[in-house]
């Protein structure tokens, strides 16, 4: 198999016909619809269904750009000269799906200040957003001037205030009949103005999405119905899309991704069992669960502890392991592996402000903690009174979350830490009832080791995602480490001082300097490790389906831009009639 057999993705949107099925899946189902929570894996629905008042350009054959903003409710805006308030119009004519109780009625102002209050009182990000639920938060208010006008007052000037009401995780829109749950409860019925909408939903069964027929842009939304049937195994997931009835896997733009991926150690034996199938090249994808310590663990306080963790990774096994990186090569097919840094990505959408801490010239001495060298993670581990290693507490979801594969994700890591002398007692536990509250939004208030891949930030800028994770004012993401390493939660000043400066600088070379700066700091302090890295993931897809990689997101709105852009050619397979 040479890299001849890669399919090259082609931009075929002016072919495209309307019509049939496309067949998704998800690995697990969400404990509410509630717009408000975003649940992990919801990517597919929330993008799809649910309107915001902007999006981002997707990228044609590359990935979409994080600075790159485009309309959607809202046509148009503009920044006050102090960049305090930012005043948007609504598009004419915007129409809610056509369900009941709202009909197919328009939208107007008032829908998105229910929209923003409802989020601000119960939004699961709201911390880092709202300013009525966290004091350092940027947004003060959202208000109606009139039926197509939305003023927003911010706390003090964000290079990223727009992104924010891009982001799914942040104000999604909904009608204001869900004041009432009587009338409209919102936990159990998703009604928005997206592409699509929620057409049927059997809990532990399955979605089925039908095209909005009066979303604001006719020129996309090609199939008629999206199904997402939910698949908690792999084995079975895999059955499936082998017989065609999951249609795609491949991931997003980033690494983004809706449902069922073929193991990469799965993908050549496939496609050859499967000709008809594509094989697409696919951009650099790496796990990013994190790391995260308990600050209530003395030992987790000691820097030299936290950089033992990290010398222990062997990185470019785990990309082996998990990317399937030297097969493809020995195929001839092209790959890039790249490690992880405190920068919270490794995809191609945020090169130039992102560090490879392989190019240690580049990244600076603290490189050095990103090499596999057990030897130094013991010595480091003895000079912090562990010369026999430690045993911690390791907690994580024991569903699928996080994604089929995480447990053997978790498994790998561990070994890992093994080597170094680092043991662990395996605590798995509900991801909804008790890993949410008390280890994923806990900032740190546990003992021992925990994994998150989640929530994502509110904003995809850079400065947004950095903020996000290590200020200690940002909120619940804050992982709640401290300088001193006294345990008080307190955050560092030198960390806290650039990211604040990086939030209101808009000239870009100096807030790329800021981050960077940053990041260079963070490696050896090591307050989490942000997963270990990743390389060219490969995807699959029947060929009936259409635009594959062709347009693309960043680091949002993979989900929606792939089910807007997709189409179904029925000659071909599965579809084509023997």
């Amino acid at each position: 198999m040479r890299a001849g057999l890669l399919f090259q993705p082609v931009d075929t949107t002016k072919q495209a016909k309307r019509g049939g099925i496309l067949k998704r899946n998800f690995n697990s189902d969400f404990p509410s619809l509630d717009p408000s929570q975003n649940y992990a894996g919801s990517s597919g629905i929330y993008e799809t269904v649910l309107g915001r008042l902007v999006g981002w350009k997707p990228g044609l054959m590359a990935a979409g750009q994080e600075d790159q903003i485009a309309p959607d409710v809202a046509e148009s805006w503009e920044f006050s000269p102090d960049k305090l308030q930012i005043t948007f119009k609504l598009r004419p004519n915007v129409k809610f799906h056509n369900v009941p109780p709202v009909n197919g009625r328009v939208l107007d102002a008032d829908d998105v200040v229910f929209s923003w209050d409802r989020f601000a009182r119960t939004g699961g990000q709201r911390s880092g957003v709202a300013n009525s639920a966290n004091p350092n938060a940027p947004i003060i208010s959202v208000t109606a001037v009139d039926a197509k006008t939305i003023v927003v007052k911010l706390k003090d000037p964000l290079v990223y205030a727009l992104g924010m009401f891009g982001a799914r995780e942040n104000i999604n829109l909904v009608p204001k009949e869900g004041a009432d749950t009587g009338v409209l409860d919102l936990r159990n019925k998703m009604i928005s103005v997206g592409p699509y909408y929620l057409a049927e939903y059997q809990r532990s069964v399955g979605f089925t999405l039908k095209r909005h027929e009066d979303f604001y842009d006719k020129s996309l939304s090609f199939v008629d119905q999206i199904d997402f049937p939910i698949i908690t195994e792999y084995a079975a997931a895999a059955a499936q899309f082998r017989s065609g009835n999951i249609h795609t896997s491949v991931y997003g733009g980033t690494g983004g991704t809706v449902g069922f991926l073929v193991r990469q150690e799965e993908v050549l034996p496939t496609k050859r069992d499967l000709p008809d199938l594509n094989l697409y090249l696919g951009d650099v994808v790496a796990s990013g669960a994190r790391t995260i310590f308990g600050w209530k663990t003395p030992a987790l306080r000691d820097e030299r502890v936290r950089q033992a963790f990290s010398l222990s990774h062997d990185r470019d096994l785990w990309i082996e392991v998990l990317n399937n990186a030297s097969k493809f090569e020995s195929e001839g097919l092209p790959i890039e592996r790249r490690w992880y840094s405190p920068f919270p990505q490794v995809s191609t959408s945020y090169d130039g402000w992102r560090l490879e801490p392989r190019d240690e010239k580049a990244f600076g001495p603290n490189a050095k903690y990103y090499k596999h060298d057990i030897a130094e993670a013991k010595k480091l581990l003895a000079a912090a009174g562990f010369p026999n290693g430690l045993e911690l507490p390791s907690t994580f979801p024991r569903g699928t979350e996080y994604g089929i594969g995480f447990a053997k994700e978790t498994e790998v890591r561990q070994g890992f830490n093994n080597e170094a002398g680092i043991r662990f007692q395996n605590n798995p536990i509900d991801y909804q009832t008790e890993f949410i509250p008390k280890y994923r939004d806990s900032s740190g208030n546990f003992e021992g080791i925990s994994y998150r891949l989640g929530p994502p930030a509110p904003s995809a800028d850079p400065a947004a995602q950095m903020h996000y994770w290590y200020h200690s004012k940002a909120g619940v993401s804050f992982f709640g480490f401290d300088a001193a390493g006294k345990g008080d939660f307190s955050g560092d000043p030198q960390v806290d001082n650039n990211l604040t400066k990086a939030q209101q600088e808009f000239d870009t070379e100096k807030r790329k300097a800021l981050i960077i700066d940053t990041v260079r700091y963070l490696a050896g302090k090591m307050y989490s490790i942000q997963g270990m890295g990743g390389a060219n993931t490969f995807g699959l897809a029947w060929p009936a389906v259409q635009n594959v990689n062709a347009w693309r997101g960043g680091a949002a709105n993979n989900g929606r831009i792939q089910n807007i852009y997709w189409w179904l050619d029925d000659t071909k397979a599965p579809l084509k009639k023997a």
